[in-house]
């Protein structure tokens, strides 16, 4: 195993054509943090603006530039940035989005005070645009149960842990072998979380660490529909588990299964015992947490349906 600096935290950035404004932000963002021990590791993904001068404008001996002779996706720049590292913890952080000062504290005394915590996220405010100025707020549902986690990955990345506030054991990645899949462009994050969730706990800490930006280039605005594809593929590598194979015909309802709440279709709950049979064989998941979770969704929305019509 590497050499892990103990109380270290590695900030792991990937930069492609970011407004230089919004990389100036982020990148001091991080140089502000209350807690002063890390490394801010930026893998620029060649970038055709001039991204790449201003990343050149920053002294701090802390950061550390890597440029890549051709453009690789993130993914590959973020795993990259991971051989590269030398922390107990690794931060990730996007470069257009703002942490807010204490995050790296606040979210280390939590890792050491949670150590069978693998990755903890946080709430998170939007800005808009060129903003600076939160518009709303993002309280994500809290999932305790790890085992409960693991079901609700099967389905979704939901409850979504949003990417720019991770917080990961090293010492846990190493261990597993774990790595961003570069095949999955737009979903990389949701792949981690499967591979995190198999070997550790994965959390959303209730406090607003990052201000999120959001604008007409995000990847979700960019390209939903390849990013859909992706969690797609990202589902049936855990329903091979099963030996299952997800129908053409209930995909979308499947991938919208636990945040939906429009009437529920009754060719899920016959898929959902089609699940309960396969892992009864197999043992994947505990049985009656899979059965209590996904049966309640399904009776929810059987509610919501009733509800309209009260």
């Amino acid at each position: 195993m590497q050499n892990i600096e103990k109380g270290l935290i590695s900030v792991i950035m990937g930069n492609y054509n970011t407004k230089p404004e919004h990389l100036r932000e982020a990148i001091d963002s991080v140089l502000a943090q209350t807690y002063t021990n890390f490394e801010l590791i930026i893998v620029d993904d060649c970038s055709t603006d001039d991204s790449p001068n201003v990343l050149k404008e920053y002294t701090d001996p802390r950061i550390q530039l890597l440029f890549n002779a051709e453009n690789r996706g993130l993914a590959y720049c973020l795993n990259k940035a991971l051989d590269c590292c030398h922390g107990e913890y690794i931060a990730r952080m996007d470069t257009d989005d703002v942490c807010y000062p204490e995050r790296f504290e606040k979210q280390l005394a939590f890792m050491r005070a949670n150590p069978d915590v693998i990755l903890a996220g946080s709430f998170v405010r939007f800005i808009e645009g060129d903003g600076d100025i939160p518009t709303r707020e993002w309280k994500m549902d809290i999932v305790d149960d790890p085992e409960v986690y693991r079901i609700h990955l099967l389905f979704s990345n939901y409850p979504m842990i949003v990417h720019p506030t991770w917080m990961m054991d090293r010492r846990t990645l190493l261990k597993n072998k774990i790595r961003y899949t570069e095949k999955y462009k737009y979903s990389q994050d949701y792949a981690m979380l499967v591979a995190c969730a198999a070997c550790g706990k994965c959390v959303i800490m209730p406090e607003f660490l990052l201000k999120r930006r959001r604008h007409e280039g995000m990847v979700s605005a960019q390209h939903k529909a390849q990013q859909v594809a992706y969690d797609y593929e990202i589902i049936q590598e855990q329903l091979d588990k099963l030996h299952l194979v997800l129908p053409e015909e209930i995909k979308t309802i499947h991938h919208r299964f636990l945040g939906m709440r429009r009437p529920m279709s009754f060719r899920m709950l016959r898929w959902l015992f089609t699940i309960y049979r396969a892992n009864r064989k197999y043992h994947v998941y505990h049985q009656g947490k899979l059965i209590r979770v996904t049966l309640a969704r399904w009776t929810r929305t059987v509610g919501y349906t009733l509800l309209k019509k009260v």
